[in-house]
């Protein structure tokens, strides 16, 4: 077994994947200690918005690079979410005093895509999976 096989079957990620969290570790760190945190929040939640927009844009296509580039974009920004609803969520606490309304955009945040993807069901009844499985 390869030492990314051994990896990806400890941690439940790939190597891409830790190395995504770690750049966003060092990005809030470095943030913090050169007192800009708040614009590197920002700079996180635009960039993970820029990254959607441009999956929800390349699975239009069926087939080919385009679509395998999609696919990708789509394991990144599910790997990426949890973390930047947390950066969205604390820059909104700089924002708003009421700590009703942050709990409830919390609450959305972390809640709404499960709801979502549990009422928006698959109308063509495909379920056939993305990838082929290897065996």
């Amino acid at each position: 077994m390869k030492w990314q096989q051994r990896v990806q079957v400890t941690t439940g990620l790939t190597c891409w994947q830790i190395m995504l969290h770690f750049m966003v570790v060092v990005a809030l760190l470095t943030g913090w200690k050169t007192q800009a945190l708040i614009p590197v929040g920002v700079g996180l939640c635009v960039l993970y918005v820029a990254t959607v927009i441009a999956m929800f844009a390349l699975q239009r296509f069926h087939s080919g690079k385009l679509r395998d580039i999609g696919d990708f974009l789509e394991e990144l920004t599910t790997t990426w979410y949890f973390g930047s609803a947390m950066i969205a969520l604390w820059l909104l606490s700089r924002v708003v005093e009421s700590n009703l309304l942050i709990a409830a955009a919390g609450l959305v945040m972390i809640a709404g895509p499960a709801v979502y993807s549990l009422l928006a069901k698959d109308k063509s009844g495909n379920f056939a999976a993305k990838h082929p499985v290897r065996r």
